[in-house]
C-alpha cells in the first residue's frame, strides 16, 4: 500500500506536515482492495501520510476512508405505516404525517456522523438541511427539489446561511414537466432524480393513467401535461437529454434489459436504495444486470420514512442480503469511492494526501472480515480521524 512507502513530499512536491499518529488495524479498505495489516498514518490536519518511523498503535477491526450516503431526505421523519404500500399510497401517507424541519435534519446530519458518514447527497424541498449541515461541517451535495408539472421555469434557488444558492434537482419524470427537468439539468454539477421507482410511473408514462394520475388530478392538475405517453422512464429522459455523466439516477428499481444498456452508454449513475425499495414496494432493482454492464453505482439510504435508519453499513449489509451473488467488495466500493465519484468529491479513498476521513469499525478478528463487517451487526465503530471540513 503506497501509505507504507517512505516518502517526503506529496507528487506537487509539498512536503507533509510532522505526522502525529499512526495506527496498525487488521485490515483496512484501500484503493486496491482489502489490504491486510496496514499502517496507515495522518497528520494534524487529517492528512494521510507515509510512515516514517512513528510509534504505531495495533487496534484490530477495519479501518474504513468516511463512508458516502448518495442519497438521502435529511429533512424527513419517520412515518408509522406498513410496507408494502406502493409509492402512490406511501407519498399519500407522507404528505399527511411528515412536515419537513430543521430539526429532523439537525438530528439526521448528528446520526450520519455517528454512522460513520464523510459526506451526503441530500435532497429537500424546505431548504432546512443545509443550516445544521454547515454547522456541522458535512461535504456533500445539498440538491433543493423542484416539481410540478404544469411549471415550466425554474424558482429562485434558496440559499444556505453561508449564502450559497441550493441547485436545483427534478423530484421525478412523472411529477416534473419536461421543461424543469431540463433546465436542472442544464446546470453545472451532479443532479439526482427519482427514476422508475414504482410501476405507477410506468403507467402515467406509458398510457396517461394509473394512480399518479388520479393523484394529479385530486390536486387540480392535468396528468397530461406529461408528454411521454408509450415511453417508459429511460428512453423518457433519453430523449429530453438529460442523461449525462451528471446525472445520478434514484432507485432504478424497474430498469431492466435495453433499458440498463442505454444506462451504460449514456455513463449515468445508479443510486441504490435498497431497504427503502423493499418497504415501498418489495421490489428489487437489477444490481446484477447493473453490474454486468459497468453501470457506475452508489448507495445511499433513503428518508427514515422508508427505512428505519441513516446507516451506510446497515444499508450495504441489506444489499449484501438481497443479492448474495455479489462480492462483499462490491458494497464496499459503493460505500465509498462509488459514492465519492457520484457526488464528484475527493473522499472515499485512503490514499496519500488525501483527508478522507478514517473510520474505525471494531469487527471481531477471524476469516472474511468483509463478510463480518456487512453481516447486519452494529459492530462498534468510531473516527480516527474527521474528513477535512468537520476538522473543528
Amino acid at each position: 500500500m503506497s501509505l507504507g512507502v517512505v516518502v517526503t513530499a506529496t507528487p506537487s512536491g509539498r512536503a507533509f506536515p510532522e505526522a502525529t499518529r499512526a495506527v496498525r488495524p487488521a485490515w483496512a479498505w484501500t484503493p486496491t482492495g482489502l489490504e491486510r495489516a496496514p499502517i496507515l498514518c495522518w497528520n494534524r490536519d487529517g492528512v494521510l501520510t507515509p510512515h516514517r518511523g512513528e510509534p504505531v498503535e495495533d487496534i484490530g477491526g477495519i479501518v474504513l476512508p468516511g463512508l458516502i450516503n448518495a442519497h438521502t431526505h435529511l429533512e424527513l421523519g419517520p412515518m408509522n405505516v406498513p410496507p408494502g404500500l406502493g409509492l402512490p399510497a406511501w407519498v399519500r401517507c407522507l404528505k399527511a404525517s411528515v412536515t419537513p424541519s430543521e430539526v429532523l435534519a439537525g438530528r439526521g446530519v448528528v446520526a450520519l456522523m455517528a454512522a460513520g458518514t464523510a459526506a451526503v447527497v441530500d435532497v429537500g424541498n424546505a431548504a432546512v438541511a443545509a443550516g445544521p449541515a454547515e454547522a456541522a461541517g458535512l461535504r456533500g451535495r445539498l440538491l433543493h427539489e423542484v416539481l410540478g408539472i404544469e411549471t415550466v421555469e425554474l424558482p429562485v434557488p434558496p440559499r444556505s446561511p453561508s449564502g450559497a444558492a441550493l441547485r436545483p434537482t427534478p423530484h421525478a419524470p412523472f411529477s416534473t414537466s419536461a421543461e424543469l427537468i431540463r433546465a436542472c439539468a442544464a446546470l453545472p454539477g451532479r443532479w439526482s432524480i427519482h427514476f422508475d421507482e414504482d410501476a405507477a410511473e410506468r403507467e402515467l408514462l406509458g398510457a396517461g393513467t394509473g394512480p399518479w394520475a388520479d393523484y394529479a388530478r385530486s390536486l387540480g392538475r392535468d396528468p397530461r401535461r406529461i408528454p411521454a405517453a408509450g415511453m417508459r422512464p429511460a428512453p423518457y429522459l433519453d430523449q429530453l437529454g438529460v442523461l449525462t455523466p451528471h446525472t445520478l439516477l434514484v432507485h432504478a428499481t424497474l430498469t431492466r434489459g435495453e433499458d440498463l444498456d442505454l444506462l451504460a452508454a449514456r455513463g449515468v449513475t445508479v443510486v441504490l436504495c435498497i431497504r427503502s425499495n423493499l418497504f415501498i414496494s418489495g421490489r428489487l432493482p437489477d444490481v446484477p444486470g447493473m453490474v454486468a454492464r459497468g453501470i457506475p453505482l452508489a448507495l445511499g439510504t433513503d428518508s427514515l420514512a422508508s427505512t428505519p435508519d441513516l446507516d451506510p453499513i446497515a444499508e450495504a449489509a441489506a444489499a449484501a442480503r438481497a443479492f448474495p451473488e455479489l462480492p462483499a467488495e462490491l458494497w464496499l466500493r459503493l460505500l465509498t469511492s462509488g459514492g465519492a465519484d457520484a457526488a464528484d468529491l475527493a473522499l472515499g479513498r485512503l490514499e496519500e494526501g488525501a483527508t478522507p476521513g478514517l473510520l474505525h469499525v471494531a469487527i471481531p478478528d477471524g476469516p472474511a472480515p468483509l463478510g463480518r463487517l456487512l453481516d447486519g451487526t452494529r459492530w462498534p465503530r468510531r473516527w480516527l480521524s474527521l474528513p477535512a471540513r468537520v476538522r473543528r
